[in-house]
C-alpha cells in the first residue's frame, strides 16, 4: 500500500504524476525522451540496462522490475542483472560498457567521489562526451525515479510487470 492515503492500492508513478504535479510529468517526459530514445553509442536496450542498474544499486523493486523487463524486451538476458549487481567486471556486457557501468555505479552510491580520473578512464574505453553525458542524465533520472517510487511507498507488481516494461519498450 503507497504511503500516501490518496494513492490507491497498486498505484504506479504515473497516478502519482497525475494526483501531484501533471505539468513536472510532461517536463520529465519530454526530458527523458531527450537521451532515452536518441540514437548513440549506448543502445536502447544498454539504456535499459543502466536504469535497471541504477535502480538494483538504489534498492528501488519497483524501477528495478520494470526496466530490466524492458530491457529484456529489447533483448538482453535477464541473468544480468545479478552478475552486474554483484560483479561489474564479470557480467556479461561488452567490454567498453563496463568503464561506464563502473562511473554510473560511482555516481549512484559515492557521486562526490566521482572525479576526473574516473571519466578519463570511460573516454579511454572509446566513449565520447555526449554519450557518457546520456549515461549521467540516465543514472540522475533512475535516481531519482527510485527516491520518488521510494518515499511514495510504490510496492513493485509482479502482475503488471511485463505490461509495464512493453509500455516502457514503446515510449
Amino acid at each position: 500500500m503507497p504511503f500516501f492515503p490518496s494513492l490507491p492500492q497498486g498505484a504506479g508513478v504515473r497516478k502519482i504524476w497525475e494526483t501531484f504535479n501533471p505539468e513536472a510529468h510532461e517536463g520529465l517526459s519530454k526530458f527523458v525522451r531527450s537521451f532515452m530514445n536518441k540514437e548513440s553509442r549506448i543502445t536502447r536496450t544498454e539504456k535499459e540496462i543502466i536504469a535497471a542498474f541504477v535502480s538494483g544499486l538504489n534498492n528501488s523493486d519497483y524501477c528495478f522490475i520494470g526496466h530490466s523487463r524492458a530491457a529484456v524486451k529489447f533483448g538482453a538476458d535477464q541473468a544480468i542483472f545479478e552478475s552486474l549487481l554483484n560483479d561489474i567486471a564479470t557480467a556479461s556486457v561488452r567490454e567498453e560498457m563496463k568503464p561506464l557501468l563502473r562511473l554510473v555505479k560511482k555516481l549512484t552510491l559515492t557521486p562526490a567521489r566521482v572525479n576526473q580520473e574516473d571519466l578519463n578512464t570511460v573516454f579511454a574505453a572509446g566513449w565520447d562526451e555526449h554519450s557518457i553525458h546520456q549515461a549521467i542524465c540516465i543514472c540522475a533520472r533512475f535516481s531519482m525515479m527510485n527516491r520518488l517510487t521510494l518515499g511514495h511507498g510504490l510496492i513493485a507488481n509482479e502482475d503488471n510487470a511485463d505490461t509495464r516494461a512493453a509500455n516502457l519498450a514503446v515510449d
